[in-house]
């Protein structure tokens, strides 16, 4: 009775705060990729343009699309940096609790192949940490390779035939978006399908070393 009553409001409070940070995560990217097609649109405005130091009115237009531009970007790097600072602590102590939990419940699920119902309980388990461990991680991948999407798209849309007042507000976008917004674990180590594989290879090298010692 006490495991049907605690259960289902632990996995609750769980569950409800991951799907908040992922929409969180998603709003993110949604951001970036917003950010993405303005800036390639630029392409085209400056293509329908023509020559812009003909007239004033197309260059105030891009001038205006660009400063647009420069506000997002520092919004959502703000609101990605504002992301990671508040949960890097948690998912620190989190890939810590998902690699002893994986060990320690393969190697039980090795001990109770002789009684399938137990072995089943403790790999469905496991494979729930895994799981987790991979959303987890492709959350973080996905954050990573939208915002280094901003710098492909801010360096190809020939932002060097634009005026120098303009060129001067495109690169720091692009020097910005060098190093692209990420979630990470304690600052340790950032949440990535590398690090996702890094979790699986210490979990089954200590899966190993303490099946050897049984």
């Amino acid at each position: 009775m006490h495991a049907y009553m605690t259960v289902p409001i632990s996995l609750g409070i769980f569950v409800f705060a991951e799907n908040i940070f992922a929409m969180y995560t998603h709003h993110a990217c949604a951001l970036f990729t917003t950010l993405r097609l303005h800036l390639e649109s630029i392409h085209s405005d400056i293509h329908d343009y023509g020559n812009i130091e003909s007239g004033m009115e197309p260059t105030q237009k891009l001038h205006r699309k660009i400063v647009m531009c420069v506000n997002m970007h520092e919004n959502v790097i703000k609101f990605s940096n504002e992301l990671e600072s508040s949960g890097n602590m948690s998912y620190l102590i989190i890939l810590m609790i998902n690699v002893s939990m994986i060990t320690i419940t393969g190697i039980v699920t090795v001990m109770k192949f002789n009684t399938p119902s137990e072995s089943a309980r403790f790999f469905a388990f496991t494979m729930g940490n895994v799981v987790y461990t991979f959303a987890t991680c492709l959350m973080g991948q996905k954050l990573i390779d939208e915002s280094e999407i901003v710098f492909h798209a801010a360096y190809s849309f020939e932002w060097y035939t634009l005026p120098m007042n303009l060129q001067s507000m495109v690169i720091p976008i692009m020097v910005k978006s060098l190093n692209p917004c990420q979630l990470t674990a304690g600052k340790i180590m950032s949440l990535s399908m590398d690090t996702f594989s890094l979790v699986l290879k210490n979990a089954m090298s200590l899966f190993t070393v303490l099946s050897s010692l049984r």
